[in-house]
């Protein structure tokens, strides 16, 4: 069987299904193909309360609403953050995704669950799918690849993985607080920070590394220094650790964990796949997929670089990272971080500030 669309985008997430909706939209034929519709990701589930005008999702999948965050020290130095300009949004991620796929089916997608086993590069793109237990092929003029940090696609062109974080989150049926706590030190979390967040249902907790094997010995670290007896529910995931070096490969474009979009020193996802998968589908729209990375670098390029020359600096050991704590107890830094974290505008008034502020530690 062949079904012959314009695009095909493989991976239903956040930059999948957003980039479906742009292209649908704009009455290109696109196929959503989803390995598996039902799949959950391990994540903190966080959004900005902006990005959903942004995006223009609907409000009732949101589960809860954080109006403040807490840094604490490898010391234990701890710094209260009252989010102004806006809150950050928790929401389920198989709902989330689930939704957005649904408002890429309403503009027109098809969404298919099947799995890419192979892509043949002829004058259109002959992608191999396995949908059940038959095999079906899609023939597109363009492909986009937003399937993950795991990356099907990545797999079949002969693309090697890129760096990762290791991280182990764990579901806990307990309240355990009404913020989103970052906690910084080397014996739980080294090169990276734990995590308490709120979730739909109790709490999610869940620390990070860049050494592969050791991350439930972190997370029992981590659980004791943060007093929790409570057990739960344990996934295992990667976050990509961004390089800028991949957008396209020829008519084929990255977006997403798969082109290592997470914003580095925060590791914040979700909205900047969105992001990817938005200007991926502009740059289709146009006709020009090698447009895809000026676009992508004009708006974000700077911004992705200091976040990284940031976390080089503050997350190599934890004086470092003590430091930083203290400085997020000043006033300019933390409305600083608000405008870069929250209102996601893109006048860079957020990005300029912070450079001003933490350029000297950079020189």
């Amino acid at each position: 069987m062949d079904l012959r669309v314009s695009v095909l985008v493989v991976g239903g997430g956040p930059a999948g299904a957003t980039a479906a909706r742009v292209l649908a939209r704009n009455s290109i034929s696109v196929i959503l193909l989803e390995r598996n519709l039902s799949f959950m990701k391990p994540c903190g589930g966080g959004f900005p309360t902006s990005a959903f005008e942004e995006f223009h999702i609907p409000r009732t999948i949101v589960k809860k609403e954080v109006d403040h965050i807490k840094l604490i020290s490898p010391l234990g130095k701890e710094i209260h953050i009252g989010l102004k300009g806006g809150k950050i949004a928790i929401v389920t991620r198989g709902e989330f995704d689930t939704a957005l796929r649904h408002l890429a089916q309403e503009k027109g997608a098809q969404v298919l669950e099947g799995t890419c086993i192979q892509i043949i590069n002829d004058k259109s793109y002959r992608t191999e799918v396995l949908v059940g237990k038959d095999k079906a092929h899609i023939v597109s003029e363009y492909i986009i690849a937003a399937d993950g940090v795991n990356s099907r696609v990545k797999s079949v062109l002969g693309i090697k993985p890129c760096r990762a974080v290791f991280t182990v989150s764990e579901r806990i049926n307990k309240s355990l607080t009404a913020c989103c706590e970052f906690w910084f030190g080397s014996q739980h979390a080294p090169g990276f920070y734990s995590w308490v967040f709120p979730a739909a249902c109790g709490s999610s907790c869940g620390t990070g590394t860049l050494e592969r094997g050791n991350t439930n010995m972190l997370l029992e670290r981590f659980k004791k220094r943060r007093n929790i007896i409570q057990e739960g529910q344990r996934q295992a995931y990667r976050i990509p650790l961004w390089t800028g070096d991949i957008y396209n490969m020829g008519r084929i474009l990255f977006a997403g964990d798969s082109g290592g979009q997470v914003l580095p020193f925060t590791f914040e996802g979700i909205y900047y796949a969105m992001k990817a998968g938005e200007l991926a589908a502009q740059a289709i729209i146009e006709n020009k997929a090698e447009q895809y990375k000026r676009m992508w670098e004009d708006r974000f390029q700077k911004r992705f670089m200091m976040m990284d020359r940031l976390r080089n600096f503050f997350f190599k050991d934890d004086a470092s990272a003590e430091k930083m704590v203290a400085l997020h107890g000043r006033q300019d830094i933390q409305e600083a971080s608000m405008r870069l974290w929250l209102q996601k505008n893109s006048n860079g008034l957020g990005l300029k500030e912070y450079i001003k502020i933490f350029g000297k530690f950079l020189r």
